[in-house]
Parts: C-alpha cells; structure tokens; sequence
C-alpha cells in the first residue's frame, strides 16, 4: 500500500521553489550532461545556481601521450566557460585525483565548507544508488554530498572535522537533495527548447571531450534527448528527472522510496 497519507504531510518539495542551487559533479562536464537544460530553466527563474567540481578532471582522455597536469588546466579552463553559458554564478574546484584514491569523507568534510559558504537550500549531485554505474568517483559524489549536508549543519560535527566558524553563524538541515543520473525519479522538471539549446552550447565547451560534427556528440545528443521525452508527457514533451528528498525525508523515513 502507498503511503499517501505520509506523502500529503510530508511532500516532496518542489525544485523551483529554492532559491539558491548547488550542483555537485565529480568531474567537468558531469552537471551539464546530467542537468544542464534544468540549470538553464532555474537561471532563467531567477534561482542562484553554483557548481561544485569534485575531481581535477585529470584522467579524462585516451591519449596516453597526454600531460595530466596540462589536462587538468584545460578542464578548469572549459569547466569555467561551460559555467559562464549557463549563468552559474560560482564555480568550486575541489580538485581530487579524477579516478584515483581519495576518501569519500575527505570529499564532505571540503563540500561542507562549500556549503557553508554558498549557503544553498537545494543541493544536486549523482544518484550514488544507480544500480548500472561502475565509476567509482560518481557514487563517491553521491554519498560524498549526503555527509557534507549533516557535516554543514552541526556545529559540534563542523569542529569534530577541523571546520572552525563563526558561533553566531546559523547553521540549516532545512536544505533539499535532488539526484541527478538516477534510475529512481520522483519528480520531474520541464525545460523548453532554448534550455536544452543552452545545455548542448554548455557542453560543447568541454573541447577536450566533445567535439561537434563526431559520432560521440552525436550519440549524447540522441541519447540525451530521449532521456528527455522518456520523461516526458503528452502536454511537456521534455523534462528532466530527479529523485528529490525533503530535509524530513533525509533521516529514518524508508517510506518516501515508496511515493
């Protein structure tokens, strides 16, 4: 039996009821691919959109000849440029090994700081639960954002992990995860022609990935867009999905994986 009574008292919140966003991807380009038309129609809304950037980007190409360091400038450098399209207004550099060791909690205790600072009510990263995913750096994202958002909000847990601030700094567990690449959505988000336009423009930018008139940009663009009208109804053909949890739904509620 559904839950209907738990989900009419404790609903799911709505994405564009925030006013601030936070996207968490593990390396440059995973937001854009992940949620870029939906970056592009909160913009448009008015919502306040930052980028967190988990990995250095480091190993994103298979030319061994490549130099890693020199790969990882140019990254920052697209990353920045796809961001600025988009109109995110911050964009942090976490700048862990892109698929190599790093520990998860390393990985909250700096997306906590993050968040203190960019104080947003809505955070956005990779579904760390997507039964198929095989790369290690995406669900450490995943998990990584879900500490990070207890770690920002106690206090006594900020200066367990060597974050010190201001007492009189209000700390909030009142902020909403959504995750994005999930197999699991539960609410989703209609974007219009000109989002999904903004969003290919955004990773475009990605020069070392992705390169016009080739058969990959060709594929994410045919895959991304059925990913869109699979989502999609009758009367908004395109959307994205999310699997979207209130601050309530985040500790001992089971039952909002059955709304």
């Amino acid at each position: 039996m559904k839950p209907f009574f738990l989900k009419a008292a404790a609903p799911i919140p709505k994405i564009v009821s925030h006013k601030r966003a936070l996207f968490v991807g593990p390396h440059p380009d995973d937001i854009e691919i992940g949620a870029g038309a939906t970056i592009s129609k909160l913009v448009s809304l008015g919502i306040t959109v930052g980028f967190a950037i988990i990995t250095d980007g480091g190993s994103g190409s298979f030319d061994a000849t490549v130099e890693i360091d020199d790969l990882i400038k140019r990254r920052h450098e697209e990353a920045l440029h796809s961001a600025k399209v988009l109109g995110v207004s911050e964009t942090f550099f976490l700048n862990f090994p892109d698929g190599a060791k790093y520990d998860e909690w390393d990985v909250a205790v700096k997306l906590a700081e993050i968040i203190i600072q960019f104080n947003p009510d809505i955070i956005f990263a990779p579904d760390p639960y997507l039964p198929s995913e095989v790369h290690p750096d995406h669900a450490k994202a995943g998990n990584s954002t879900k500490h990070a958002l207890l770690i920002s909000s106690s206090p006594l847990t900020l200066r367990r992990n060597m974050i010190f601030i201001d007492q009189d700094r209000p700390l909030s567990f009142n902020k909403t995860l959504a995750f994005y690449y999930t197999h699991r959505p539960n609410q989703f988000l209609s974007v219009t022609k000109n989002d999904v336009l903004k969003s290919q423009e955004a990773i475009l930018k990605h020069q070392s990935q992705f390169q016009v008139n080739t058969t990959e940009w060709s594929t994410l663009k045919m895959y991304l867009s059925y990913r869109r009208r699979r989502f999609g109804s009758i009367f908004k053909p395109m959307r994205d999905g999310f699997f979207v949890l209130g601050p309530i739904h985040q500790h001992c509620f089971p039952e909002v994986n059955e709304y």
